[in-house]
């Protein structure tokens, strides 16, 4: 989000200097001028293929490890404004050179609102075509230079109809004083109205899936309700006045923020109504889009129409307007994001830039008053937050923090545990299930020969990474984005071993692409957290030269953990992010966080050399006494419990990913794919698994280096059990229970699903005792040796 933010404050200004450098050039041949630029911008788009990658790279030097704020925010603003200068200043000039040989040929000579709307248009088009139909196939670099090449195609035309225009053609600006609320007005709403969007899009993503698609349709209706602002006003603009406008843009914000209190509501009724498939599902987020944009940005869109026109007749002129305005969007992300934002919430925000229309309002009187009343006493009445968070019966929400990229939350349930919340939709782990964020921890670095230093990338809770902190002699860093993230984690000590605090732990708030690429030590094992793959800039973690960097910061010996949330993927995407992890680490392995259906994880394991194991791993390294309790809590107290864990090995990984796309930064397949599986409702979170249970692993020997006999059961045996969890879900309750007594059959060293028959006939005892009696026979039957299931016949059916 900030380098989101800072390249649209760049793209901003660039234009602004531009429309303000072209209002002191009084172009005689404007038809030639918007030519020439046209392909100018085409030209240094070309270039900027070639020097962006140079750019990034520099930023990442300047930028360095742990900057300060205004560091970090200078340099993400500088770099994408200088490297962009040249086209994004040769853009701002084209609309007011192009009003300038448009509105003689005009009948009333008014043709600025005309052409804002047009152009508008134009970028709603360019928004849905490139995000949907072209980055997608093509990639970014490709796109770039295809949109390069419809520039200098619109500047080749320009300049071959020039002459036609040509006679047509003059000075449009008059020498008439410029009223100074004029200028004013042009640089608040600038300011207002892109201001209105970093609050629109960080309230909406809270209730959307955050997706590049969510924001590009965001985006869209956007620039959709601006232009049909414009052509309402070049249609009746003589019959709007600027103080009715304004008026009528506070009000419309008032309509939208109350409909933005609604909205998880209004998308919760809208998705199921649509295809339970593919995109079509975006539908309902741009309809909830629309509730929140469409009407303000109409009365914006005409605004500045009004505006525009006002200045066309006066020294100022189209252009320095333009630039005025166009200086005020580009302040507007830095001064609402940064600085408002984590001030005073969203909903003061969203009520300063409604309040802030209503100071320019140039007259108050008659049914204005009713707004000036109407405004301030709508936000007062609003609830405290948008956050859309309700706290479970018997619980509350402890802390609600909300930042510049993001909002922050913690809900305590009735039972005390407290779950991490971060914009609502996303679960970020928790004390409930704080053995699955342990596990995390342990796996990879038990599966070390001797770990020293550990890298633990997105860190939640901090449940995780205080886990590392039990193995002896291991120091960590971890890295984290948010630092409102940071600031909560004292809420779940003694979960984390106070993180904060811990003397074996370093706790950096960057983010985890730039920490890898800048960081100059090594580490023995690096942990990647599970990263929602479909979420907005997520995908950037699981490309080629992500793991590239990853690999150099590895010490000799050293392995790489990236956990994979398989019910937040389809097979697909998990194809390519195997296939992407395996060009960087051929001998990868798969191995399960924890036996269950309901949110399978596994995490892909890549070493820079490869490991022999041998059946006392486990037992033979240094012992902590606190550590071995800790680990047996967890089920992986053994080296039979712990290389239980292992999925799959590299050749069955090499088999499953074969011939699926590499995801790079230029062609992010995942940044674009994960998407159409956070859009279905009818996708079971296992399916992914399934596939992978149906690669049939049995060479354990080849990836571990010793062979026994114990082990393949108890794989095999886990492999029975999870497929008896799918069919239990599934309601094939009888088919799920053989596999359950089956898997206790298979390996007498498995007890996960001899535990939960013995559940299943406590709980059938009293009302189904037949089934009880059938299931506790069968237990006893597939192993004699165990003696639980006898015992428990024995007690509920004496005599028997």
């Amino acid at each position: 989000m900030p380098a989101l933010l800072a390249v649209v404050a760049a793209f901003m200004a660039g234009m602004a200097a531009g429309a303000w450098w072209i209002s002191k050039r009084e172009p005689r041949r404007p038809a030639n001028w918007y030519g020439w630029l046209e392909i100018a911008i085409g030209l240094w788009a070309w270039a900027t293929s070639a020097l962006i990658p140079i750019a990034n790279r520099a930023a990442l030097s300047w930028i360095g490890l742990d900057p300060s704020p205004a560091r970090h925010w200078l340099v993400a603003f500088l770099v994408p404004f200088v490297a962009l200068l040249p086209a994004t200043a040769a853009m701002g000039a084209t609309l007011p050179v192009m009003e300038r040989f448009i509105t003689p040929l005009s009948r009333e000579g008014r043709s600025v609102s005309g052409l804002y709307a047009a152009n508008t248009l134009g970028a709603v088009t360019g928004v849905l075509c490139s995000t949907f139909l072209v980055l997608p196939q093509l990639g970014l670099r490709r796109t770039l230079l295809v949109v390069a090449a419809i520039n200098v195609l619109c500047g080749l035309i320009a300049l071959l109809f020039a002459e036609n225009v040509a006679r047509a053609t003059g000075p449009t600006r008059k020498d008439v004083s410029v009223p100074r609320r004029l200028w004013v007005t042009l640089f608040v709403t600038g300011l207002l109205g892109i201001g209105y969007e970093v609050i629109g899009v960080r309230v909406l993503s809270r209730v959307l899936e955050d997706t590049v698609y969510t924001y590009a349709v965001i985006l869209a209706i956007y620039l959709l309700g601006t232009a049909l602002g414009a052509l309402i006003y070049r249609r009746c603009g003589t019959r709007l006045s600027l103080a009715d406008l304004l008026c009528a843009i506070s009000l419309a914000c008032v309509a939208s923020a109350f409909l933005a209190t609604q909205a998880d509501d209004l998308y919760a009724m809208l998705r199921p109504s649509l295809p339970p498939s593919g995109l079509t599902r975006i539908l309902a987020e741009m309809a909830v889009a629309a509730t929140v944009f469409l009407l303000p940005t109409i009365a914006m869109g005409a605004t500045f129409g009004c505006l525009a026109q006002a200045a066309a007749g006066t020294r100022l002129g189209v252009s320095r307007a333009l630039a005025l305005n166009t200086l005020g969007a580009a302040l507007a992300p830095p001064f609402f994001s940064v600085v408002i934002l984590p001030l005073i919430e969203s909903k003061w925000a969203w009520a300063v830039i409604a309040l802030g229309y209503l100071f320019a309002v140039p007259q108050v009187r008659g049914w204005r008053w009713t707004v000036v009343a109407i405004v301030p006493a709508f936000f007062v009445l609003l609830p405290a937050h948008f956050n859309y968070l309700e706290a479970p019966p018997g619980g509350d929400m402890t802390a609600y923090l909300e930042g510049t990229m993001a909002s922050v939350a913690v809900i305590r349930d009735a039972s005390g545990h407290r779950t991490l919340r971060v914009d609502n939709r996303f679960q970020m782990g928790g004390t409930g299930v704080a053995d699955a964020q342990y596990r995390h921890a342990h796996i990879p670095l038990l599966l070390h020969a001797s770990p020293r230093s550990a890298l633990f990338l997105g860190l939640g809770t901090g449940i995780t990474l205080g886990a590392a902190s039990w193995h002896p002699g291991v120091t960590s860093d971890g890295v984290e984005l948010l630092r409102e993230v940071v600031e909560v984690m004292p809420q779940f000590s003694p979960y984390n071993d106070g993180v904060k605090t811990n003397q074996r732990v370093r706790v950096h708030v960057a983010d985890a692409r730039r920490f890898v690429q800048v960081a100059t030590n090594r580490y023995d094992v690096i942990v990647g957290d599970l990263f929602h793959p479909a979420r907005d800039g997520a995908g950037s973690l699981y490309t080629i030269e992500h793991f590239t960097s990853i690999r150099e910061r590895l010490a000799p010996g050293g392995l790489f953990c990236q956990w994979l949330p398989l019910h937040q993927l389809d097979v697909e995407m998990l194809r390519v992010i195997t296939r992407t992890f395996l060009t960087v680490f051929p001998d990868t392995q798969a191995w399960l966080l924890r036996f269950n259906v309901d949110a399978p994880v596994v995490g892909l394991v890549g070493r820079r050399k490869s490991v022999v194991y041998s059946t006392n791993w486990l037992e033979a390294r240094a012992k902590s006494p606190l550590l071995t309790e800790r680990l047996q809590r967890l089920s992986l107290g053994d080296s039979l419990r712990l290389f239980g864990n292992l999925l799959v090995g590299p050749a069955e990984i090499d088999g499953f990913a074969r011939g699926a796309r590499v995801n790079t930064d230029d062609n992010s397949a995942v940044i674009f794919g994960a998407p159409e599986f956070t859009y279905r409702n009818d996708a079971a979170p296992y399916a992914t698994l399934t596939a992978l249970l149906e690669l049939q692993f049995t060479n354990t020997a080849g990836v571990l280096g010793f062979d026994s006999p114990a082990l393949k059961k108890f794989i095999e045996a886990r492999n029975v059990f999870l497929r008896g969890l799918i069919d239990e879900a599934e309601g094939r309750t009888d088919a799920a229970f053989a596999r359950y007594v089956e898997s206790a059959r298979v390996s007498e060293d498995f007890t996960a699903g001899y535990a939960r028959v013995i559940t299943a006939a406590t709980a059938d005892a009293n009302g189904n005792p037949a089934r009880s009696r059938k299931l506790l026979e069968q237990l006893i039957e597939a192993q004699p040796s165990r003696p639980v299931a006898k015992q428990l016949w024995e007690r509920l059916f004496p005599g028997r």
